[in-house]
């Protein structure tokens, strides 16, 4: 049973919090409330105006507070050895340093936003911007109940941080047009924000281009989905090192390897004693592109005495065309080997996971050693390791990598 104090108990967060941990009794058990102004609860839970008050043992501090009492949480959890969820948004550049100052002797949990859909919108805008590019001009609205203090939301603010990054220069963040009076620049991201009633909370991102509109919504019509989160993220730190975590962790731990798949019939090129000068590469993978030749993985290497190592797949069927143009470019560069391996596949291994988590690569090279498979030329990405093996031992890689890596 994970044992929880919840900073701003009274709070509409805090209470709904307490309500679905006491809903899981042998999950959570609510040990202590903090707020400023406390209030009678109907679980009897003590409350305390300041978490140093609080004596009673605890696994985990959930904090939907105030940006001010963000200090003070932390400055608890690394006393007594305990982690903390820091669902408050608004905080402020220190505040934020403050986080990261802390994570290094404690596990924190930090989001503007405790929805698994919010945080699948942000996935989902950001590949837009990346797709859509500078010809589309962002303005991001969000909408929450009256008694919402900050503006633009944390979860408003994350969406544009996570649409910045697709793009190669800044963005200047507008917040309002009102008493602006010069024509919007492209590079601007606009924010808009509605304060009534009692909105949960509502981020609509808008990519406007020429004669067309793109919408990604998001709409949270009860808080019971962000204190969902805020449990969730408390148990998922219990097994956690110090450092700093968030939905993203989340969300990908457990697909941090999802997909396996094969091309097969596919060959290795290594052309060895490159000179180190410019213009061999491109001159290389330019007459292989002369004969509509589609390269696959690329590796190379200069070693200090200023040669090089040029190695790539193609698909089989393709690899005399691609010898016989090499053999001429030999004449322009006379100490390059031209070597060839048939007979291969490409198996590739995927995981939107895999940016978030170190050591995957060691795991699957460890995988296939076990099981006697050598690796002839791999390449990465954030999300992907690709790597060719010979045809004969595909079957035995692909039953190794599916019972010891759950693809």
């Amino acid at each position: 049973m994970i044992r929880i104090i919840i900073v701003g108990m009274s709070g509409q967060m805090g209470t709904n919090i307490a309500k679905l941990a006491l809903d899981h009794p042998n999950d959570f058990s609510v040990v202590a409330g903090v707020d400023k102004f406390p209030q009678n609860n109907p679980w009897n839970i003590p409350v305390y105006k300041s978490i140093f008050e609080v004596e009673t043992e605890a696994d985990v501090v959930i904090d939907f507070s105030r940006p001010e009492a963000v200090a003070a949480v932390l400055a608890y959890c690394k006393l007594k050895g305990i982690r903390a969820v820091i669902g408050t948004t608004g905080l402020s550049a220190d505040e934020r340093s403050l986080i990261e100052q802390y994570s290094s002797s404690i596990p924190v949990f930090f989001t503007g936003n405790m929805s698994l859909g919010v945080n699948l919108q942000m996935e989902l805008t950001k590949r837009a911007a990346a797709t859509l590019g500078e010809a589309f001009e962002v303005e991001i609205i969000d909408k929450h109940h009256h008694l919402k203090v900050d503006s633009p939301s944390g979860t408003a603010l994350m969406l544009a941080d996570n649409i910045s990054t697709q793009f190669p220069t800044d963005r200047k963040y507008v917040f309002g047009r009102y008493t602006k009076t010069e024509r919007r620049k492209p590079s601007e991201i606009g924010f808009h924000s509605i304060r009534g009633g009692t909105i949960v909370g509502e981020h609509e991102v808008l990519f406007i281009g020429q004669d067309e509109i793109i919408e990604v919504n998001h709409r949270a019509y009860s808080k019971q989905v962000f204190a969902t989160g805020a449990l969730r993220a408390a148990a998922y730190l219990m097994d956690k090192q110090p450092g700093v975590y968030d939905m993203h962790n989340i969300v990908t731990e457990k697909s941090v390897l999802s997909h396996l798949y094969a091309v097969e019939d596919q060959a290795v090129i290594t052309i060895s004693g490159v000179p180190h000068v410019p213009g061999v590469l491109s001159a290389v993978f330019s007459a292989i592109g002369s004969r509509s030749i589609l390269v696959d993985m690329i590796s190379h290497i200069t070693t200090h005495q200023k040669t090089g190592e040029i190695s790539f797949s193609i698909a089989a069927k393709q690899l005399d065309a691609a010898l016989s143009v090499l053999e001429d470019l030999k004449e322009k560069y006379p100490g390059m080997i031209v070597d060839a391996i048939t007979g291969l596949t490409k198996l590739t291994v995927e995981g939107a996971g895999m940016q978030y988590y170190h050591g995957v690569a060691a795991q699957i090279f460890e995988v296939l050693a076990d099981s006697g498979i050598n690796i002839i030329l791999i390449t990465t990405s954030e999300t992907k390791i690709a790597y060719c093996i010979e045809n004969s031992e595909v079957h035995q890689a692909i039953q190794a990598m599916s019972e010891k890596l759950n693809l």
